[in-house]
């Protein structure tokens, strides 16, 4: 089964297959939940969102997955822009 979730707000679409995890950049969620890249990389730093690979090198880019961003916005509407 696979169906896309459009976050019209921002006109972000993730594509979710059910089988094989998406997984979007520190600026694809910020875009989504209508936030800054500065609070969402606070909110991985605070546990509130936890990224599910880091990237390597000095940086180290978080990918977080897709499914959570949408959890933030189903129980956090207001939240996103």
């Amino acid at each position: 089964m696979c169906h896309s979730l459009t976050f019209v707000q921002t006109g972000v679409m993730f594509e979710h297959m059910t089988n094989s995890p998406t997984f979007v950049t520190t600026s694809e969620a910020a875009a989504a939940l209508g936030k800054s890249v500065k609070t969402i990389t606070r909110w991985a730093a605070s546990g509130k969102l936890t990224p599910v690979k880091r990237l390597p090198g000095r940086r180290g880019a978080m990918l977080f997955a897709a499914a959570d961003i949408e959890a933030i916005l189903a129980r956090e509407p207001w939240d996103a822009a």
